[in-house]
């Protein structure tokens, strides 16, 4: 059986200390996937300059600074593959990440959303007295982040893109609406996403916009009842 290809979305905006990692990563992969789509939003830094040193499967396309929902809606509509991908900037996928749930897509056509696990880790430059103010989960746990999932293109048709008016929570959104059309999901074992912990994550560096996570919840609360009423 034939293996779709696979497009895979990096959204950056002043990336360039950890990208090279990141997309060294990916193509890494065996088989690699068949483009690396890296939305530029906005930075100032060398990050474009860096992903387009790269060279093909890697491509570049630019934004003003909209937010990571739009830079990924941005990617899906450039991409080719039919299936789709996301890897953060600051991440990495360990060996084999994208092969074990390829092949689950290969043996059950009818997937749309498959899963791995995670496994978070200290980035090697920070030093002592960072690290104690942070925390890195031991061991692995389900990676239900934008990182450890491979959807099918088909499923952005049916559940519809990102929201562009969150700078956080915008990928637990787009699973919530998922989940409320019951989207085939499944989860591999393996650890398919290493997360970083540096001090500068985006959940450490947007705590303000933590309320994005009540309008997400509420959101979810509002279909539900409307649902409930029809």
């Amino acid at each position: 059986m034939s293996q779709r290809p696979v497009s895979v979305i990096v959204a950056v905006r002043n990336g360039e200390r950890y990208l090279g990692e990141a997309l060294t990563s990916l193509l890494a992969q065996s088989p690699p996937p068949a483009e690396v789509i890296v939305v530029d939003d906005g930075s100032t830094d060398s990050s474009r300059r860096l992903a387009e040193r790269f060279g093909p499967p890697v491509r570049v396309v630019g934004q003003r600074p909209a937010g990571i929902g739009a830079a990924r809606n941005r990617g899906i509509a450039c991409a080719t593959g039919e299936l789709i991908a996301f890897l953060d900037a600051d991440d990495l996928w360990p060996a084999g990440s994208l092969a074990c749930r390829r092949r689950l897509f290969d043996a059950d056509p009818s997937s749309e959303l498959v899963w791995g696990m995670v496994r978070h880790f200290w980035s090697p430059e920070l030093d002592t007295t960072t690290a104690a103010r942070l925390y890195c989960p031991s061991g692995t746990s389900p990676a239900h982040l934008a990182g450890g999932a491979l959807i099918a293109r088909r499923a952005f048709e049916r559940v519809g893109l990102f929201a562009v008016d969150l700078r956080m929570g915008e990928f637990i959104d787009w699973v919530a609406r998922a989940r409320e059309l019951e989207i085939r999901e499944e989860t591999v074992p393996d650890v398919v996403l290493g997360r970083r912990v540096h001090g500068a994550n985006h959940t450490l560096q947007n705590r303000g916009d933590l309320k994005d996570l009540t309008t997400v919840l509420r959101r979810t609360l509002e279909r539900r009842r409307h649902a409930a009423c029809s």
